[in-house]
């Protein structure tokens, strides 16, 4: 009966949900395109590995792992309406495998990716560092996603 129901309350020209858009998956070393409205970009995680604790990063890291992880990612910015158009729309989160999601954390590390994004005008290629604090299981995926929307724009297999 439920699925009469809602045929009767559909109107019949409704327009079709939207499906899903592919988004690049590749692997560490990869350059991968980036399109997000206006922003295209060609990214590359470099690699991800064990850091010392930055400068700037607040309180230790917790346990029980207690251990910070660096991805190096270098941005070539191909189009942007702003400068600050990358900065504001691109955010690299560590996956785990049991899907924990580690947001990058901020520092005052000369190296860190959110400073050099901010200069990322188009044409640019820009590089750093982005800095978690992984306290449960270790990162097996890199993942950019749209900080505003939260829409899934790229992932790195490790």
């Amino acid at each position: 009966v439920l699925p009469m129901l809602a045929l009767a309350t559909t109107p019949a020209n409704a327009a079709p949900a939207q499906t899903a858009v592919e988004t690049p998956i590749g692997h560490l070393g990869d350059t991968l395109r980036i399109h997000d409205g206006d922003v295209i970009a060609d990214v590359t995680v470099v690699s991800v590995t064990p850091s010392e604790i930055p400068a700037g990063w607040g309180y230790p890291p917790r346990p029980p792992r207690e251990q910070v992880w660096r991805a190096n990612v270098v941005i070539h910015a191909v189009s942007a309406p702003t400068p600050g158009a990358i900065p504001v729309s691109f955010q690299f989160r560590g996956v785990t495998p049991t899907g924990d999601a580690y947001e990058p954390r901020a520092t005052d590390d000369p190296a860190d990716l959110r400073a050099a994004m901010a200069n990322a005008t188009p044409g640019a290629t820009v590089a750093g560092a982005v800095f978690w604090d992984c306290y449960r299981d270790l990162v097996s995926h890199v993942v950019l996603i749209n900080k505003r929307t939260g829409i899934h724009l790229a992932q790195w297999n490790l």
